[in-house]
């Protein structure tokens, strides 16, 4: 064997190894934060949802390169925005200023039915689980804190049941990443000399998470935080609710409350209650940002049906470092080394 083609054969291996040791990892349940109990209450702050656009066509093509990176937060590397554009410039201003933004009709109202019918085949077929809270082997059953189903999606997921209305969804959710990834709309820039501080995240594609989540009559999820310090769930840069629901009226509940205090899994003594609730309406999209918004599903009188998820940014060193559990932290390093592995094998077969 010549000397070229050991080394192709060498950079072949490292790369599926990267593939393989990320595929294990994919079976392990997705970060799903830790959260406390939390009472609903009656006082409601009667502030209008944010007015909504429907989804852009394509924006065009725009290349950002050439920016510093802070903390892990990208960006040398491209940010393209292509022709799949599903968010437009408008929404993302709106999400860049108030850290989240309301996007009605999202999706068309058949794929919404395709995706609801998927639901239903999949339960069926007893993909779906009781919903726990918590991470890895802290990971557990609580209903004073959250009663509903889940079923864990993705391009690799459910291999044995796969579905087209679902292909579709995951092209979709793609492409919003790739809109919300390294965008500049989110630096963070000194105001009194123009200086960037922070840059907006790179979002790593092969982290991103993706559910169902089924909520019965008499369903909820108290209200708590998505991207939790010391945590494997710091990653989350972005949620994003996508509702499915039919024919849904204000007696069936199961609205999702963002809250805007300043407190995370509880309201601050002495502060008065602010927020906004989003009705289910199918197609609804709720996009907002994993650090800011404190949420809560209120409870169901009729079932609820949606598709949850989370952008992640890359994993750095001191991610690794400041995670607080060994569980946390073997999954992270994992993760890690996997994606290295990807990177470094391709990279040598194509350079």
């Amino acid at each position: 064997m010549t000397l070229w083609k050991r080394k192709s054969l060498s950079c072949f291996v490292t790369a599926v190894l990267g593939a393989s040791l990320l595929s294990i990892i994919d079976q392990s349940t997705a970060f799903v934060p830790l959260s406390h109990t939390q009472p609903l209450r009656d006082v409601r702050k009667k502030t209008p949802v944010t007015n909504a656009f429907l989804p852009s066509k394509a924006l065009g093509n725009t290349m950002r390169t050439n920016r510093k990176c802070f903390n892990g937060y990208a960006s040398s590397v491209l940010s393209q925005r292509n022709a799949g554009s599903v968010i437009s410039d408008a929404q993302l201003d709106e999400l860049s200023s108030q850290d989240y933004v309301v996007i009605r009709d999202f999706i068309p109202n058949d794929l919404v039915a395709a995706l609801r019918n998927d639901v239903s085949r999949l339960r069926n077929n007893g993909k779906f689980k009781v919903a726990r809270i918590g991470q890895d082997y802290t990971n557990n059953l609580n209903e004073d804190i959250r009663v509903a189903e889940t079923c864990f999606i993705g391009p690799s997921k459910l291999q044995d049941c796969k579905d087209d209305g679902r292909s579709r969804l995951y092209q979709i959710l793609e492409d919003l990443r790739a809109d919300l990834s390294g965008n500049s709309k989110f630096d963070v820039v000194a105001e009194d000399t123009g200086e960037l501080k922070l840059a907006a995240p790179a979002l790593d594609s092969k982290l991103s998470e993706q559910l169902y989540a089924y909520y019965p009559e008499g369903g909820f999820y108290r209200r708590h935080c998505d991207a939790i310090v010391g945590s494997a769930s710091v990653l989350r840069a972005y949620s994003l609710l996508l509702y499915l629901n039919e024919d849904w009226n204000t007696d069936d509940g199961g609205e999702l409350r963002l809250h805007f205090d300043s407190g995370r899994d509880f309201l601050p003594d002495g502060e008065v209650p602010n927020y906004i609730d989003v009705p289910p309406h199918g197609g609804t999209l709720v996009l907002f940002k994993s650090d800011k918004i404190p949420h809560e599903v209120l409870d169901t009188k009729s079932s609820r049906l949606a598709v949850v998820g989370w952008y992640n940014r890359p994993m750095t060193v001191s991610d690794i470092d400041s995670i607080s559990t060994e569980s946390d932290k073997t999954r992270t390093i994992m993760l890690l080394a996997s994606a290295t592995l990807i990177t470094a094998g391709l990279a040598s077969i194509l350079l």
